[in-house]
């Protein structure tokens, strides 16, 4: 099952590459909504802060509101994405049902890895709302990919946001660690 994991997640990584235009081609719902004009933040927190070797995230829950007679509200998870080795940078937008399925697949990346170990030098486990090949509707959106890679002495999470090339790494973080600060933020949420 290892095996099959590491060579889906693989692929997903080289269909992303080949086929950026469908791959996270759209703008997420969130992240659409955040665009339009007379859209503002009117709630936000800070969730996580994680800088390491020059990578940096930051989750923060947001409200987002917008100023017409409908008076609009989204709420979600906004995720930046920073290294200041390469210079990339990303920021993605995950309504709570992508907060949700994200943190989902973050389980089942912690499940596979407490059931089969860790997947090995080289190697990452990934889950399956990842992977592109199901063509998942969702696939179509900039939302965040994970991965988590190499040994029991080198794990490493690995964040990119879906569609675009460079990933983003964290060394000794867990799938799990990143699962609970997406539900504390929910949490959050559930207040405003």
């Amino acid at each position: 099952m290892r095996a099959v994991s590491i060579v889906f997640f693989c692929c997903s990584l080289l269909a992303a590459a080949a086929s950026s235009q469908s791959i996270g081609s759209e703008s997420s719902p969130m992240e659409a909504f955040a665009a339009h004009q007379g859209v503002r933040t009117t709630w936000s927190n800070e969730v996580a802060r994680w800088v390491q070797v020059g990578t940096r995230l930051v989750v923060s829950a947001v409200v987002l509101e917008d100023s017409a007679p409908s008076a609009r509200k989204v709420r979600g998870v906004k995720v930046d994405l920073s290294s200041e080795n390469s210079n990339a940078k990303d920021q993605v937008y995950l309504d709570e049902q992508a907060t949700e399925r994200t943190r989902l697949a973050l389980k089942e990346i912690s499940d596979a890895v407490a059931l089969e170990g860790m997947p090995g030098v080289g190697g990452c486990t990934g889950a399956k709302e990842f992977r592109f090949g199901y063509s998942w509707p969702w696939n179509k959106y900039h939302e965040l990919n994970v991965g988590f890679c190499g040994d029991s002495n080198n794990g490493v999470l690995v964040l990119h946001g879906r569609g675009k090339p460079m990933p983003f790494r964290f060394p000794g973080k867990s799938p799990t660690v990143l699962g609970e600060v997406l539900a504390t933020a929910m949490q959050e949420l559930k207040q405003h």
